[in-house]
């Protein structure tokens, strides 16, 4: 089985950290102190910023909106977005 990180995913996973420090990590003060809910608005926002740059569902295949990512690809992504509590959530 092949184990290299493939230019793509080394792309990919530099936009994740890079939207998780820039637009996630800043949220995480409200995160511990607020109501969830009230941070849903917000969160909605980056949805659809992450959905813009076509980072959505990672997992799913590309036939129904996703990113059709291996799961060793999933990982890589998943660990950037574990830097945020809201990283998974986004």
């Amino acid at each position: 089985m092949d184990f290299a990180i493939s230019n793509r995913i080394q792309t990919i996973v530099g936009m994740i950290q890079e939207f998780v420090e820039a637009e996630l990590i800043p949220l995480e003060p409200d995160f511990l102190v607020k109501d969830f809910k009230e941070l849903l608005p917000v969160l909605r926002e980056k949805q659809e910023m992450v959905k813009k740059m076509e980072l959505w569902a990672p997992n799913f295949p590309v036939e129904c909106g996703g990113m059709g990512l291996s799961l060793l690809e999933h990982g890589l992504v998943s660990e950037a977005l574990g830097r945020s509590p809201l990283g998974h959530y986004v």
